[in-house]
């Protein structure tokens, strides 16, 4: 990937102009170590970081088409670039470069937003008409790639990959509390919003059109299940998602340097590696993993048996609490939102990893479970709503012990009592998110009283509910529960916080097969039956990959990958952590929290054994306090 930024609109000093993006540029070198270039073109100053993966010597950017009349800045890779290149030639367009670059800015003057769709890859993009002055910025299905823009003045527009480029151009982004309040209940915000006030980011699968102040908006694809589903046996419909697979793999072999994967130890990334090893039976595969050193985390022997049977160089890390801790403040500025897991910090530390052994790209496994209903939470959704309809059912409760058995819970009595509230509300939309969400809501009551005292759970949770697509009431629990998943977890959270701005924190590019536009495509056409069979979650997958996987790790309960929580804290790096920024003096000086209550929480960590909610609550808390040491608070919620 790269970094891009730009300026768009008339300003009063051109000079000044170039010089700002060269500023926000800078910012951004983490994400494009090859190459930093800046240039204008009439009421438009792009800049691009390059990280070159693709057609190192000739595809610079920013690149201008050869009348001088657009511009383009580009960040990710577009996979079927050789195909459309094709299309265009046979209608007489020349090229001069061999990369996906020049394809890019060709098929954008040619079709402009209207054939987006046709795009497959992971990108963010901004293309510059002079001649009618519009700029269009654009983002990939599942929001990859990072891309956020502001309005500097009412014709003018600020874009960059990253926040921290925004305000390295001089211009003030606090953080906007209401969005910081959603980032620690969804674990992610609404599309098209950020953490910052006055910040938007371009949403998923969809465009943003700037001209003469005007901001025009639309989308190009939507995540959404077809009224008809597909036929075949489960069998048929493995292999035909193997197929896909596989060319969802070849087609993010990088180009440059020997092919690597983050290995888990679990189904999804066994399967990139095992799908990798079967289109480069002879090369040179590396791969990665992290381990923690919390034994009920640690899943190294899962990882043996994967790298064993495909024959990697493997390099793997040790995630303890004292490195969690030392790495978190880093993650944090490069998440640029509110964490509420330590993982990404892990990333972080991996990333680092990866990059000192000289890889530049590797292949990872996200995207399957919320396609494939791999969480458990895709069980318990579809438990809820059989048992919202049979309240008085032994049934339900049994099974739902069933599904939460793997798991390290409060135990049995506490985990049916929280799961059976809300039981009579299978009217409310969010049904299948509700408690998580009402319980993640605690986390206000350690605002300011000011603050809390204006904040309702209905109003937050309205938010989502009045965002939902029509087709949403048709699908069932469990598909309105994968829709709610991937619209605010795997953007923001998973593919964001705890993918690409760790690993780019080091120059290093991940690439997801599963979220390969034709393996979505398929899955979305999928039966329920075929992803979720009654307890066995991505039965789907685990067809399409059938002996080629070791059997302890098709069959193995899906463990969900996670990280030390409370106890980074208790360490003598979270120690130092919580002394700089939950400090009393530090809380007061930011202003958005209640002095008392977080103390409250700190003496619990110190004295005994810390809840989800409340580890969930000191990172929360934490890491906006990080945040707003940066980027200050909007003085409005």
């Amino acid at each position: 990937m790269c970094g891009i930024v730009g300026l768009v609109g008339p300003g009063p000093d051109p000079a000044e102009e170039i010089r700002t993006a060269g500023r926000m540029l800078a910012a951004l070198a983490h994400r494009g170590p090859d190459e930093s270039q800046v240039s204008r073109l009439g009421d438009a100053v792009f800049g691009t970081a390059r990280l070159a993966l693709v057609d190192r010597p000739t595809s610079q950017q920013p690149m201008q088409d050869p009348g001088g009349r657009y511009l383009l800045s580009f960040n990710g890779e577009i996979y079927n670039y050789r195909e459309l290149r094709n299309s265009l030639e046979l209608e007489g367009v020349s090229f001069r470069t061999a990369g996906d670059t020049e394809v890019l800015l060709q098929w954008l003057i040619r079709w402009g937003t209207d054939r987006l769709a046709d795009l497959k890859g992971q990108f963010s993009l901004a293309f510059w008409d002079s001649l009618s002055a519009t700029v269009v910025l654009a983002r990939d299905r599942f929001g990859i790639v990072p891309l956020y823009f502001t309005r500097v003045f009412s014709e003018r527009i600020a874009f960059a990959s990253e926040v921290k480029a925004i305000q390295a151009g001089g211009f003030q982004v606090p953080l906007s509390m209401p969005d910081v309040i959603d980032s620690g209940v969804f674990w992610g915000v609404h599309p098209g919003r950020s953490p910052y006030a006055g910040v938007e980011s371009v949403p998923p699968g969809s465009y943003v059109r700037f001209r003469s102040g005007v901001i025009d908006r639309g989308a190009y694809w939507q995540f959404r299940f077809p009224p008809e589903r597909v036929g075949g046996s489960l069998h048929e419909q493995g292999e035909h998602l193997s197929t896909l697979l596989t060319s969802a793999v070849e087609r993010r072999v990088p180009a440059y340097g020997d092919p690597a994967v983050l290995v888990s130890g679990g189904l999804d990334s066994t399967a990139v590696l095992s799908l990798l090893r079967g289109v480069r039976p002879d090369a040179r595969l590396r791969s990665f993993s992290i381990q923690f050193a919390e034994k009920a985390l640690d899943e190294s022997g899962f990882q043996k048996l994967a790298i064993q049977m495909f024959g990697t160089d493997h390099c793997s890390v040790t995630a303890d609490d004292e490195t969690v801790a030392t790495n978190l403040v880093q993650t944090i500025l490069h998440a640029e939102a509110p964490l509420v897991r330590t993982a990404p910090a892990s990333s972080y530390q991996m990333g680092r990893e990866i990059a000192s052994r000289g890889s530049r790209s590797v292949l990872s496994g996200e995207g399957a479970d919320e396609l494939l209903c791999g969480y458990d939470l895709f069980k318990v959704a579809g438990i809820r709503d059989s048992w919202s309809k049979d309240p008085e059912s032994a049934v339900w409760p049994r099974m739902l012990e069933e599904a939460l058995a793997p798991q390290r819970g409060l135990g049995r009595t506490v985990e049916r009592a929280f799961y059976e509230q809300g039981l009579d509300q299978r009217a409310d939309p969010i049904f299948s998110h509700q408690n998580r969400w009402r319980s993640s809501f605690r986390i206000t009551q350690y605002l300011a009283p000011e603050i809390r005292a204006q904040l309702d759970v209905e109003r937050v949770l309205d938010g989502v509910r009045d965002r939902l697509p029509g087709e949403y009431a048709h699908w069932s629990a469990v598909e309105q529960a994968q829709y709610l998943e991937v619209t605010y977890f795997l953007s923001s959270a998973l593919l964001g916080s705890q993918c690409d701005r760790p690993y780019m924190a080091h120059s290093i590019e991940a690439r997801y097969p599963f979220l390969d536009e034709d393996v979505v495509d398929f899955a979305l056409t999928l039966p329920q039956s075929s992803k979720l069979d009654g307890m066995n979650e991505k039965a789907v997958l685990k067809a399409a990959m059938g002996s080629t996987v070791p059997q302890q790790i098709r069959d193995r309960v899906k463990q969900p990958y996670t990280a030390p929580e409370g106890n980074v804290f208790r360490s003598e790096a979270g120690k130092v952590l919580l002394e700089t920024y939950l400090s009393r003096p530090a809380l007061k000086r930011i202003g958005v929290f209640d002095i008392d209550r977080v103390e409250w929480l700190l003496r619990k960590l110190e004295r005994s054994r810390t809840s989800f909610y409340d580890d969930l609550a000191i990172l929360w808390v934490l890491s906006t306090q990080v945040l707003a040491d940066t980027y200050g608070v909007a003085d409005h919620l």
